[in-house]
């Protein structure tokens, strides 16, 4: 077993053939390990995300999860274990219990079972004075960045993708975010991929910076915490 849980080999993508978004992108992601992937605003990096649960699919190349490539994988196997959270949270006419409990009955994720309790813990953590049965469309948006990113923590995924979790946030609850995205990698053993626009202010952990420039990913060493 080779020690990345994801590896890209000569990637490129392409909304419009005369117009790539990636071309030739090679990089290895170990287990476990945090990235951020920063860039311009359109240069792609919700883009890369979605490559790896295959919401976008590959004109070139491939990728492996595990060593086997995407494409071996059922779809709903594959989006059980690889959870994309995007930038705008999605919500349901609901109560906020019934948000975060809904994706249970998904395909993907029928083998798990909904913690009723741990989402109240989650909810504490992320400082979310609501209550379950508070109806989650009436949230401000930061709150419903927070409710999402406790459904997806909840369906307890290998590999989490976040896109710019933290952007309707203030500094105290992003810092608060980004402590817990810190977290996943030592703790709860997540590999965990997060684009973002802005300086992270990750308190202890190393990390590894990817840049979206010239349809290319440009990889860095592990940066130490408090030197991006």
């Amino acid at each position: 077993m080779s020690s990345y849980i994801l590896k890209l080999e000569n990637v490129s993508f392409a909304y419009k053939a005369e117009n790539p978004v990636f071309t030739n992108i090679n990089a290895e992601i170990s287990e476990n390990e945090l990235i951020v992937i920063q860039g311009e605003s359109g240069l792609g990096k919700s883009t890369f995300l979605k490559l790896f649960n295959r919401f976008c699919e590959l004109d070139e190349g491939r990728i492996l999860l595990n060593d086997r490539e995407l494409k071996e994988y059922q779809i709903d196997r594959l989006r059980g274990q690889i959870i994309y959270l995007p930038q705008l949270p999605f919500m349901i006419d609901g109560t906020i219990e019934e948000n975060l409990s809904f994706a249970f009955d998904f395909q993907a994720h029928k083998e798990k079972t909904y913690n009723s309790p741990k989402a109240e813990e989650w909810m504490s953590y992320f400082q979310l004075n609501t209550k379950l049965n508070e109806n989650a469309l009436k949230l401000s948006t930061g709150q419903k960045q927070r409710i999402a990113l406790i459904r997806a923590l909840l369906l307890e995924p290998g590999v989490l993708l976040l896109d710019e979790p933290c952007s309707s946030l203030d500094r105290k609850n992003r810092e608060l975010i980004e402590k817990k995205i810190e977290s996943l990698t030592s703790e709860s053993k997540v590999t965990v991929l997060m684009a973002t626009h802005s300086e992270v202010t990750f308190g202890h952990s190393n990390y590894r910076k990817f840049t979206i420039k010239g349809k290319k990913l440009q990889g860095e060493e592990p940066q130490e915490a408090g030197m991006a």
